[in-house]
This record gives structure tokens, C-alpha cells and sequence, in this order.
């Protein structure tokens, strides 16, 4: 350990940052965030100093690196956190990974609305402002004929929306078996507090009547919400109301019906396609439209396929109401939203289901996906040397996002296996080193064929053969 006064003797030795602004390295960096960036370095150098937290030697070493770890700094700090990733993982609609993709052509179609100027608020016949949700709302009533619609920016929002401009200070009644919680710990009874509403729960956990809604039903009342429980299921002994019984209860007591459906299921919009799976008890969107209740809204960008986005649709003066609370300008949707969910919305009404990635990946049938996995183990075995070895095996995939909860889809996927790297070790390297997220089963680090896209394989390839040569590498 060194006295004080060497302390003091080495911080005479540390750089000043003009002189470390103007070293080479930093020739094209921001200067305004490179000068923050070496004054912190430079004052944590003078505090390990002063607390005699560096021999002389290290403090040498520090200081003979200290424009090259001041641009590791910078580099770190302005490089892109968000990536593309390869998922094949079988999980659809991952959450973490972004949940629906966009097709190409979508992407496509909206670039010239997003790199000029355009129509968000403007009628061009008029010459005059017009509102956002016109470009997307004659589509929506195209498409399920509700009486009108609104737009927010994710469902979350959306029931908050709905609860606080028709239950502020009044009564919600729910079922007990529906206060659910999703993801990030948003919870309804925590949303109805956050919305200024009074929460009556009404039933059991695992039953509910039409009586028990019938015997909570009073002055306080105002809206009976039911919601679908997307991201759990229950069986056994459990009985549910169904929103036809409480829309036409409502209807009797003057009262608001609202039905927050969660992830939109979409089975019946595709005409005669095949089906997404088999075995499937989840109420469609069609379906629901058939006898809509007065106000229902689900996700954009889970079962739907689109981007994130609340979907709002109800009787017009309700949405009207909801469209006059100044909450909805911090909520409201912006151009990118829009034009991705119109292209979407288009997508739906002529048919082109290979455009929404989201119903493309869900509906493809076990035989395709055997298929596709023997044309990949053919070229893995060609391309990859014998470190590795590779099986076919069937699988199961999952919808994922809070939806289609305990549906297994039959998939195939190729098993990979390294004659030195665990199984655990090669999953960490794929997803470390190149952005390759897979899964673990029975020892084999595990390619669903269900969720990869184009140009996936390859640079599956193109990773396992950099392993293949580098297999020490961490």
C-alpha cells in the first residue's frame, strides 16, 4: 500500500480530458458525450487512487489503457441494444422476442407513408384535418362490422381507458375466476384502483353463475366486465358465465357490458384456411361480433398478428365518450402503429394470410413441418463437420404471448448435439454469440422448424460451423 502523498503524487500522472479528447481514437465520437464519458472514467481512477484501491503497477496499467477502455465505453454505450434474433425456440408469439413479426411486404408498403410526409390527420378531398382513426376504422367494420372503433396503444391501456370514463367512483363487477394477471405484474383489481373504480367481486374462484351477477347488481353499479382468461386455463369443476347471458343482463339493468378478450383469436376470419390447430375452445373474434357485447377490445399483436395496439369496438356513443377523455391523447396511437395495422387490416380482407407471419407460422401443419426438417438435417450433415451430430424429432410448439394457453402444436425440429460442448454450454454460445435462441430437451439443444423464418437456416449454419471450428471459444 502506498501513503497519501503518493496517492497525491499519482493523480498528478492522470491526463486532463482535453488532452484525452483529442487522442486519435476518438477522432469521429461525439465529443459532447465522449468528454462525460472520460471525465467519469477519470474521476473513478482518482477515487480508487485516494481509497489506495490500486498498487502503482495497476494504476500504470490503468492509465496506459485508458483511451482504449474509455472507446470500449463509448462503443458499448451508442451501439443498437435491440437486434434481430433467430427464434427457434417453437414459441410464436415470444413476448421477449417482440411478439408478431411483419412480413417484408408489409414493411414494404409502409416505408413511403413513414419516410415522407402523409394523411395521419388530414383529408386531402377537404383539404382540411381529419381524424387518425379513419385510415384503419372502415377496414375494422369490413372486417367485423361493430359500429365503431378505437385505437390505443396496447390493450393494457385500453381497459384502463374504458374503466376509468364509465366507472370512475362507481362499481366493476367481475368474477373472481377472471381477476387475472398477465404479464409484468398488471393485474385488473390493481388497474380498476389505478382507474378510480370500486371493485365487486362476485362467484368463486372456479364458479360463477348468472345469479351471482344478478345479486351484486346495485346503485353503485356501473359496468359488468368479464375477462377471457388467454394466459391460464381452468378444468374440472368450473362454470363461467358467457358474455351472450351478460350483455343481455346488462341490457335489462342499464348497465355497461364489457369484454376484454386479451389475445384475439381469429379462426373464422380465414375463410375456409386451414385451421390453426385442432382442439381449440377459444371464442373467436367473428364469433363475438355475431352478438357483440357494448364494448370489447383485445391485443393488436398477439393471436391477431399485428403490431402493438389496443383494439376498442363498441356501440358509437360509447366510444364516442371514450374518444372525449383526455386521457386517450396520452394513449392514442402514432403513424407507425397505424400504417402497420391498416397494411395488416388489408392483409386480412383480401385473403393474404402468408403476409400476416404470425397466422402463417400457427397454421402450419405437422407434414410441412416434417418436410422442412429432413431438408434441414440433409443440409446440416452436408455442411457441418462430425463434431456435431443431428436428429429429427417431433415436437411441440406453443402460441406463447398469453395466448392459446396448454394448446400443444405438433411440430418438427432437428436435435443438436456437440461431441465436447454440453448441451447447456451450446445453447449459451448460439444465443451469446449469434443471436440463435433455442431450447433444451432430453440433452439436445432444440430448432423448432415452426418459428423460423427466412434465412434462419443459414445462419444457423453459418453459426455451427464457426463452433465447429472454434469450439473452445466462450
Amino acid at each position: 500500500m502506498h501513503t497519501q502523498k503518493q496517492s497525491i503524487e499519482q493523480l498528478k500522472n492522470i491526463p486532463k480530458v482535453d488532452f484525452l479528447l483529442s487522442h486519435e481514437l476518438f477522432r469521429d465520437c461525439n465529443k459532447s458525450l465522449l468528454k462525460n464519458l472520460i471525465s467519469k472514467n477519470l474521476q473513478d481512477l482518482r477515487t480508487k487512487i485516494m481509497q489506495n484501491a490500486l498498487s502503482p503497477s495497476q494504476i500504470q496499467n490503468t492509465l496506459a489503457s485508458l483511451p482504449q477502455t474509455i472507446k470500449t465505453h463509448y462503443d458499448t454505450l451508442t451501439s443498437a441494444t435491440l437486434k434481430p434474433v433467430v427464434n427457434a425456440s417453437g414459441v410464436v408469439i415470444q413476448t421477449n422476442l417482440g411478439r408478431s413479426v411483419f412480413a417484408q411486404k408489409i414493411i414494404e408498403e409502409i416505408t413511403p407513408i413513414l419516410t415522407r410526409y402523409n394523411t395521419l390527420e388530414y383529408d386531402l378531398q377537404k383539404g382540411s384535418r381529419s381524424s387518425r382513426y379513419t385510415h384503419t376504422n372502415t377496414l375494422l367494420q369490413a372486417l367485423f362490422g361493430a359500429q365503431e372503433f378505437l385505437l390505443v396503444n396496447n390493450n393494457a391501456s385500453a381497459v384502463f381507458l374504458i374503466l376509468q370514463t364509465f366507472a370512475k367512483d362507481m362499481e366493476v363487477i367481475i368474477s373472481r375466476g377472471e381477476l387475472v394477471e398477465i404479464g409484468g405484474e398488471f393485474r385488473i383489481p390493481e388497474v380498476m384502483k389505478s382507474a378510480g373504480c370500486i371493485l365487486r367481486e362476485v362467484g368463486s374462484t372456479n364458479k360463477t353463475h348468472l345469479h351471482d351477477y344478478i345479486e351484486s347488481i346495485n346503485p353503485k353499479s356501473a359496468l359488468i366486465m368479464k375477462a377471457h382468461q388467454s394466459n391460464f386455463t381452468q378444468i374440472g369443476f368450473v362454470k363461467a358465465v358467457d358474455i351472450k347471458e351478460i350483455n343481455a343482463l346488462c341490457k335489462e339493468k342499464g348497465l355497461i357490458d364489457y369484454y376484454d378478450l386479451g389475445s384475439g383469436y381469429v379462426q373464422d376470419l380465414l375463410n375456409g384456411e386451414k385451421p390453426i390447430a385442432k382442439g381449440i375452445k377459444e371464442p373467436s373474434l367473428k364469433e363475438i361480433f355475431q352478438n357483440p357485447p357494448s364494448l370489447l377490445s383485445f391485443s393488436g399483436d398477439k393471436l391477431f398478428g399485428g403490431p402493438q395496439v389496443g383494439i376498442i369496438a363498441g356501440k358509437k356513443e360509447l366510444v364516442d365518450k371514450l374518444k372525449a377523455n383526455h386521457l386517450l391523447r396520452a394513449l392514442r396511437v402514432d403513424k407507425l402503429t397505424l400504417s402497420v395495422l391498416q397494411a395488416t387490416l388489408q392483409a386480412y380482407l383480401h385473403n393474404d394470410y402468408a403476409n400476416i407471419p404470425t397466422l402463417h407460422m400457427l397454421s402450419l401443419q405437422p407434414s410441412e413441418l416434417k418436410e422442412h426438417a429432413q431438408e434441414f438435417l440433409t443440409t446440416l450433415q452436408s455442411n457441418i463437420n462430425n463434431t456435431f451430430s443431428f436428429t429429427l424429432l417431433p415436437l411441440d410448439s406453443l402460441s406463447g404471448g398469453g395466448s392459446l394457453p396448454n394448446i400443444r402444436f405438433e411440430s418438427f425440429g432437428i436435435g443438436i448435439r456437440h461431441k465436447i460442448i454440453c448441451a447447456m454450454d451450446l445453447e449459451s454460445r448460439l444465443r451469446q454469440e449469434f443471436s440463435i435462441i433455442t431450447r433444451i430437451e432430453k440433452n439436445y439443444v432444440i430448432c423448432d422448424m415452426r418459428t423460423l423464418l427466412d434465412g434462419d437456416k443459414e445462419l444457423i449454419i453459418n453459426a455451427l460451423q464457426n463452433i465447429s471450428q472454434n469450439p473452445e471459444d466462450s
